[in-house]
This record gives structure tokens, sequence and C-alpha cells, in this order.
């Protein structure tokens, strides 16, 4: 596998744990809120010191919330059953790429909060292009960083 076929698989694979953020967000906060509502409640009695109504429209919350954290790994095991045949493969070109990010990005200590490390993990990068750029610019930090320019 070259590397512009695996950043066109990464690209897809993003866009698979996207896609599923939606329908696993929509399914939790409507799963709680039906759950939530069909709850008997007596408004005279708190809970946690809470009212009622209160904390269930807060649970229903948490609920959506869940939903938006499970989208990305439900998107990711379906894009791993699509892409069986590319799965070791992609494995593979995985750690090779995190290994290069690690190996060749800046050192963060002493680190300036004003003048963060740029895209520290690698996240933005979609093409070979792009790791390019991405390289140019920690380097160009690391210049900065050592000679204060």
């Amino acid at each position: 596998m070259d590397w512009n076929s695996y950043f066109a698989l990464r690209g897809t694979r993003r866009l698979y744990e996207r896609v599923f953020m939606v329908p696993s967000t929509l399914l939790g906060l409507l799963g709680g809120g039906y759950y939530f509502a069909h709850q008997d409640f007596d408004p005279t009695i708190s809970i946690f010191g809470m009212d009622q109504v209160l904390l269930y429209g807060l649970g229903t919350v948490g609920v959506g919330l869940v939903g938006l954290a499970v989208g990305p790994v439900v998107g990711n095991v379906i894009f791993r059953a699509v892409h069986a045949n590319a799965r070791p493969l992609l494995d593979k070109m995985d750690r090779e790429f995190f290994k290069r990010i690690a190996l060749n990005r800046a050192n963060p200590t002493g680190n300036p909060l004003g003048h963060p490390i740029p895209d520290f993990y690698g996240e933005k990068v979609k093409s070979v292009h792009d790791y390019r750029s991405w390289l140019r610019k920690q380097r160009e930090y690391r210049r900065k960083a050592i000679y204060f320019v």
C-alpha cells in the first residue's frame, strides 16, 4: 500500500466515524428522552436535592453525550468490517505513520502556552503534501524554540 492510498483510506475511516456520530447521538437522545419521559415523578420529592424534571433532562443530555462518544467507535468497527481485506496493511501503515510522527515532531518540554506545537499528533495530515508541510512546520517550531527567533 502506498502513502496516497493510505491517506485516502484514513480519510474514509474518519468519514465513517463522523457519519456514525449523528445516528448514535440521536439514538441516545431519543432513547434517553423516551425512557425519562415515561418515568413517574412526584414534584414534591427531590433526587440529590434537585428537581426530578431537571435531573431527567440532564440524564437525557448525558445519554446523548454517551451516544456522541460511541459513534466514532461504531463507525470504526463498521469501516474495519467493510474494508477487512485492507485491515492488516492499514494497521501496518498506521504504526509506521505514527512512528514517523513521534520521531519528527518538536519537543514539547518547555512549551509556552501562548505558542503551542502545531498539530502535535498529525491529525490534520491528509496527504503526502500535508505531511511534508507538517514536517516543515515542526522544523520551524524546533528552530524557533532553540534559537528564540
